[in-house]
């Protein structure tokens, strides 16, 4: 049976989630730091904070749970990684991290999480979605039925029975599958180039930003 997981989306700048060309991926947000047990078919549904009325932002349903470092190199997701010379969408690329022989891992130079690189791979998982709804700044409200799911500190999954359900028909129903608009964070300060580069290891064809 799958499961749905909630969670608050307090920064939704095109990085977490990133829904871009074709896939909504999840990489380094609460889900994936607190190491989420989600599996194949399950939901992951993120909302505004509570100061924003705890709007619904998107929904996904998962295909993949993939180890960062695969997601590095599968030939699939070359272009979520950042392109710091790119525009806002190009540098907000989430697959950021690849490890050596030895298993120490490395960050390519991004705008978001520089600094951030043993937090991030604590729980070295990414998950991905074909199937997805993302509003971004087109984020709407939440029938008052669903607000229970919504709140607290990371990813919630014990739901009241049926109500997962019910919140993913209203999903369904209300709203066409993939991107309606743009992040809403997406021109902030998050986004804009810090003037970094990516190292020589990563300009290689098997790992480059195309």
């Amino acid at each position: 049976m799958s499961r749905l997981y909630t969670y608050i989306v307090n920064v939704d700048s095109g990085l977490a989630p990133n829904p871009f060309d074709g896939w909504c991926t999840l990489a380094v947000c609460t889900p994936n730091h607190q190491g989420s047990a989600v599996r194949k078919g399950d939901w992951i549904a993120g909302f505004s904070p509570k100061s924003e009325g705890y709007q619904f932002i998107y929904a996904m349903k998962v295909d993949e749970r993939i180890h960062m470092n695969e997601y590095f190199y599968d030939p699939i997701f070359q272009y979520k990684k950042p392109l710091m010379t790119g525009g806002w969408k190009e540098r907000c690329g989430d697959n950021l991290y690849w490890q050596d022989e030895k298993g120490s891992w490395f960050q390519i130079p991004n705008p978001f999480h520089q600094g951030m690189l043993d937090k991030d791979t604590r729980v070295p998982y990414v998950f991905a979605g074909k199937e997805f709804w993302y509003l971004g700044k087109a984020r709407s409200d939440v029938p008052e039925e669903f607000l229970a799911m919504i709140g607290g500190r990371g990813a919630r999954v014990n739901h009241q029975a049926g109500l997962p359900e019910r919140f993913m028909e209203w999903v369904c129903r209300n709203f066409r599958q993939g991107i309606t608009a743009g992040p809403l964070d997406s021109e902030g300060e998050s986004c804009k180039p810090c003037g970094s580069v990516l190292p020589a290891s990563c300009l290689t064809s098997s790992c480059n930003n195309a």
